[in-house]
């Protein structure tokens, strides 16, 4: 037996046609002849449609009759078919890995339109990878199980729903949510769009079922700070502040914070009021559990006082609670963590924080909610009802300085303002200053087209909400605005309410970091595919729902929320077990000098060092064979299997090695 035809180096090319898609664009024949002639080759064969039933066969025969030890597959792309063609491998009963694959179509026939030069690349392409393939070693798969269990970061409406959705199927849900109470953004509405209902007796059984569900473990005050791991196997270390109270004694009387003395800015109602340093965040919150705020308690500044402990009958102030650090085990993380508004004092023309009465929108949408400052009735800071009511959309969006994109809920938003501001004050003037009308949804127009003249508020179009300007004017507020043709007008007003953009979460950031996922320019989580995959992120097993991955109403938030549980669930399947990727990196412990480079620099947090041994460790199951350490090592002692340096070198060595014939 010749050396090119021993076991480590019979090698079988086999060219796929594609119909007309290769076989028209270069010299198959041609081709075949020069990869039969190449180191290792025994068997060189052009197949018309290799992924048909009847190419995988003449493959597998092919193998079996001539004793194939390797094969190149020259064709499509990998991403088409490498699957299909290391089955056909596993079937004829030869290692999978010992197989490269050449795209001829996508990287010669489709973007070379000279037929010569297309067959000189695709030679190369394939004299490349039959000398990467005979270094090849074959590698084994293995299958370890799933964690069923799923993390939801957030518990606003979408997060509410994703785990809700995961509950039902008897998967156990951990909710995570950093505030002590749970409902997120919409548990501050009075009313929502489009038909007005009640926020809270939309939302309270939603609530009280979460509460009491028994797959569902619901961790408040809580943030995760560390993420290791992968689809499927998830280690999440979770942060749990002290509430202060205990929650399995606590039943929410109140007596604890009726005897607190120390009074600072409440920031469930937008700073418009004032609640105690031990609290319930509002009327009806859940849990409906009283918290302490460290920072503003006299007892821990200097014990001087512990009034809520003697005045609670059921013993549930606990000024020695600590928190915990808790390590969950999870399968998949869907991250409903929602979002923040634009604050208006960073547009200084607005008068924010500076003029009286003018509020953000998610401000007054406490001024009107009967849990809010002033129990839902619409007045001045002099106590009076107001006589006119500026509404001002698009504050902080669809402007270079801040925010390019439309919120998409704001005009929606502003027309409920005005007609609960109407229903409640009928005299009232309301104003509505617009840039354009937004009204998406099947149900928006149909909201406006049914309101009644008396209800509707006055519109007027400006050129832009950067051309607004308020300013303090005998005890009034004065609007001046340029309007479409350009004319700068003015008015005044009692009051006015500022239209601010959604905005990504303020620790988006930091949240991107633990979870190793990207950001997009506007600074929410960017999705695996902005239409295909809009929930999915570039790192398997973790999802976005909701104002996390985006600006959106109520109804869209639910949807993506139990889109993301969906995706979950139809690929953690009870019974059912993982592969392991093998093409992962090794370390030689002989050449391993225990210098924890590598340890520093891996991606993945799969790198340990045994001290004992005085040699790095990498655990099989975190990498991903990304090529970091293995790049890094000054020993080179580590190897990417799959990609040792010799194959990767002989690859590069016959792309360039001339082919000396003439095409």
């Amino acid at each position: 037996m010749k050396d090119s035809e021993s076991a480590e180096g019979r090698i079988g090319v086999f060219i796929c046609e594609c119909g007309p898609n290769i076989r028209d664009t270069m010299d198959i024949p041609g081709i075949r002849e020069y990869a039969a002639r190449l180191r290792g080759v025994v068997l060189a064969r052009q197949v018309p449609l290799l992924c048909s039933g009847e190419g995988q066969a003449a493959i597998r025969d092919d193998i079996v009759q001539h004793s194939l030890t390797r094969i190149v597959i020259a064709a499509c792309s990998p991403r088409e078919h490498e699957h299909t063609f290391k089955k056909v491998l596993t079937d004829a009963g030869l290692n999978p890995f010992l197989m490269q694959f050449v795209n001829i179509r996508e990287q010669c026939a489709w973007v070379i339109r000279d037929k010569s030069v297309a067959t000189r690349k695709a030679k190369a392409l394939i004299r490349a990878a039959a000398g990467r393939v005979a270094l090849h070693e074959p590698l084994e798969i293995r299958r370890i199980d799933y964690q069923m269990d799923v993390l939801v970061a957030g518990a606003g409406i979408a997060g509410i729903y994703a785990a809700l959705t995961l509950a039902r199927k008897g998967r156990k849900v951990y909710l995570i949510e950093k505030s002590p109470v749970i409902g997120g953004k919409v548990a501050q509405y009075e009313k929502v769009f489009p038909n007005l209902e009640c926020a809270s007796c939309m939302l309270d059984p939603v609530l009280d079922n979460i509460l009491h569900n028994e797959s569902i473990e619901l961790l408040t005050l809580s943030e995760v700070r560390d993420v290791v791991g992968y689809f499927g196997n998830f280690s999440v270390t979770v942060s749990e502040k002290a509430r202060y109270v205990d929650a399995a004694t606590c039943i929410g009387c109140g007596a604890c914070v009726d005897a607190c003395p120390v009074s600072v800015l409440n920031e469930f109602n937008g700073g418009l009021d004032y609640r105690k340093a031990i609290s319930i965040p509002y009327p009806g919150s859940l849990p409906h559990i009283a918290v302490i705020d460290k920072e503003n308690c006299l007892h821990f500044h200097d014990r001087s006082c512990s009034t809520c402990s003697e005045a609670c009958p059921f013993g549930s102030v606990n000024f020695e609670d600590t928190g915990r650090i808790r390590e969950v085990k999870t399968g998949a993380i869907i991250l409903a963590t929602g979002f923040d508004v634009f604050d208006p004092a960073r547009a200084p023309a607005f008068g924010y924080g500076k003029i009286s009465n003018v509020y953000t929108s998610l401000q007054f949408e406490r001024v009107v909610n009967s849990t809010g400052p002033t129990e839902g009735k619409i007045l001045m800071t002099n106590g009076k009802p107001p006589s006119s009511i500026a509404l001002v959309h698009c504050v902080g969006s669809r402007t270079r300085e801040f925010n390019e994109y439309c919120s998409g809920i704001c005009c929606m938003n502003t027309l409920k303002f005005a007609r609960m501001i109407r229903e409640q004050i009928p005299d009232c003037s309301i104003t509505e200053f617009f840039t354009d009308f937004c009204l998406p949804g099947k149900a928006s127009q149909e909201f406006l087209n049914n309101m009644p003249d008396s209800l509707k508020p006055e519109f007027i179009r400006i050129k832009s909400a950067d051309t607004v300007a308020l300013s303090e004017e005998k005890g009034a507020i004065s609007l001046s605005y340029e309007d479409v043709n350009g004319i700068i007008k003015q008015g005044l007003f009692d009051m006015a309410v500022l239209s601010v953009a959604v905005e990504a979460s303020r620790d988006a950031r930091d949240i991107a970091g633990v979870f190793d996922i990207p950001l997009g320019r506007d600074g929410f989580f960017q999705e695996e595919h902005v239409k295909l995959s809009p929930v999915s992120t570039v790192k398997d097993g973790v999802y976005i729902a909701g104002c996390a991955q985006g600006p959106k109403d109520i109804q869209s938030s639910v949807a993506q929320g139990v889109a993301a549980a969906g995706l979950v669930l139809s690929r953690l399947i009870p019974g059912e077990k993982m592969a392991i990727e093998p093409m992962i990196a090794a370390v030689d412990e002989t050449l391993c000098s225990g210098c924890r480079v590598c340890a520093g620099l891996c991606p993945y947090k799969a790198i340990t060092y045994n001290e004992k041994e005085n040699v790095a460790v990498i655990n099989d199951v975190l990498c991903r064979g990304c090529g970091v350490c293995a790049s890094a090592c000054p020993a080179a002692a580590i190897n990417a299997r799959h990609f040792t340096d010799k194959q990767v070198m002989a690859e590069i060595a016959g792309l360039l090695e001339q082919v000396n014939e003439q095409v």
